[in-house]
């Protein structure tokens, strides 16, 4: 199986349950990295000139993930978005109704789907990709970008959802989100309920990027008994699938 993370951390927040001893943990499962030239972390701000540095630190930090979580991983080539726009914007950053249909990173990661889904040796069972959840706009493109190509992509693709985001959405929320993607969706769950063990580990592999909001979130999971789900369109999961 492969996951695409939008950026590094998205897949061990997002399905970490299902890689210890959900669905995906009876995978093999290849993380592909979309944004990894990055600047974000918690404790800097986020100037252009600190992305190497920061890089290297967030890279250290998947390898950490990987090991404790069973992946393996390798990254693509484009910046996030405060380095592509050159200086923080939060307000922009997380807009769910901001227009991407004209944004060109959605054809490029597109066509770099295609290429990953048939380049792949052996093919992949699954292409899971972000569902977008939550407005990030890195994560909006990916899902755009696999919704557009999906006719094209020789493998089935599902939509996971993201953490933390998802865990401060109520279930219209969730449905105007996914709504832009032009699908008839169908959910799966791919996980039992998140366990605190599990927050625990995400929280020492990612030690830069946990902040309040991370934390609160995992809160509302745990008081929810909240599980993993992802997206199919309707008649493609394959029976190995819940």
């Amino acid at each position: 199986m492969t996951v695409v993370s939008p950026h590094f951390d998205d897949v061990p927040l997002s399905l970490g349950q299902s890689l210890r001893d959900g669905v995906l943990s009876r995978c093999e499962v290849r993380v592909q990295v979309v944004f990894s030239r990055t600047n974000w972390c918690r404790w800097l701000y986020p100037l252009p000139s600190r992305a190497a540095v920061v890089g290297r630190w967030r890279r250290g930090e998947e390898s950490v993930a990987a090991r404790r979580f069973g992946y393996r991983w390798s990254a693509g080539p484009w910046p996030e978005a405060f380095l592509r726009w050159g200086a923080p914007d939060h307000e922009r950053l997380l807009d769910a109704t901001a227009e991407l249909g004209a944004e060109p990173l959605v054809a490029e990661v597109a066509e770099w789907l295609v290429g990953l889904a048939a380049s792949t040796s052996p093919a992949p069972e699954l292409l899971l990709v972000p569902a977008g959840l939550g407005g990030h706009v890195d994560h909006r493109i990916v899902a755009l970008a696999a919704a557009a190509s999906l006719d094209r992509i020789e493998v089935p693709v599902a939509f996971y959802e993201e953490r933390p985001y998802v865990a401060h959405l109520d279930p219209d929320a969730i449905g105007a989100q996914l709504a832009p993607l032009g699908l008839d969706l169908e959910t799966h769950n791919v996980s039992a309920p998140v366990t605190a063990a599990t927050q625990r580990l995400v929280r020492r592999c990612y030690p830069s990027q946990i902040d309040a909001y991370f934390v609160q979130a995992m809160e509302r999971d745990l008081t929810a008994g909240a599980v993993e789900r992802a997206w199919f369109p309707v008649g493609t999961a394959p029976e190995w699938i819940p």
